[in-house]
């Protein structure tokens, strides 16, 4: 049965997610753009050596302090004795225990795709409608947290720590745009699964 339940709440939160970005997409073509190679890699290439130091210090900045509040937020829950996960059914700790190169792949490209949705899409669209990007951070805060929680195993806390994630990520973003976003997101996850694995 639980089986059953986790494939509906993955199915759901990816439907409406899908449906919801899709009519954004449709209407607003220049998001689809975003993420292609042809958009992102001239730009890429024209950057100067100072604008990569800069891109790269606001990322790195962004990463500690995502970790740092991340533990903080992690610790005091559990302390509380409050879980986030079921340790046997988060899909992400079996991968970790039976493929460990795998779970390091997924966790750095699906963020590419997780920042292009929430930060690249969402944030603009919630910004631009309602005038303010800070509601655009706040919006796609809530509904990058919500979305997680479709993640097999995961119980309700486990969106307090990806709240104060998504808002730093959201901070990222408007600091240092989709870039700045995916490879604070990645570093994040990359720390993160490197001290899991090896610490």
């Amino acid at each position: 049965m639980w089986l059953w339940l986790d494939l509906f709440r993955i199915l759901v939160a990816g439907l409406v997610l899908g449906l919801v970005v899709g009519k954004l997409v449709v209407l607003r073509p220049h998001y689809l753009e975003r993420i292609r190679p042809r958009y992102w890699v001239p730009r890429a290439r024209s950057m100067r050596r100072k604008e990569w130091v800069r891109l790269i210090s606001i990322a790195l900045w962004f990463t500690a302090a995502t970790f740092a509040v991340a533990t903080i937020v992690g610790v005091a829950l559990s302390e509380a004795g409050v879980e986030l996960y079921s340790e046997e059914e988060y899909p992400f700790i079996a991968l970790e225990r039976q493929y460990p190169l795998l779970l390091l792949v997924a966790v750095n490209v699906l963020p590419i795709f997780e920042e292009w949705i929430f930060r690249g899409i969402i944030l603009e669209e919630v910004a631009r409608r309602a005038r303010s990007k800070w509601i655009g951070v706040g919006v796609s805060t809530i509904i990058f947290a919500a979305f997680h929680l479709s993640n097999p195993g995961t119980y309700p806390a486990f969106a307090i720590p990806l709240l104060g994630a998504g808002l730093l990520l959201g901070a990222c973003y408007l600091k240092s745009g989709l870039a700045g976003a995916i490879i604070t997101h990645n570093a994040y996850n990359t720390i993160l699964v490197i001290l899991r694995l090896w610490g």
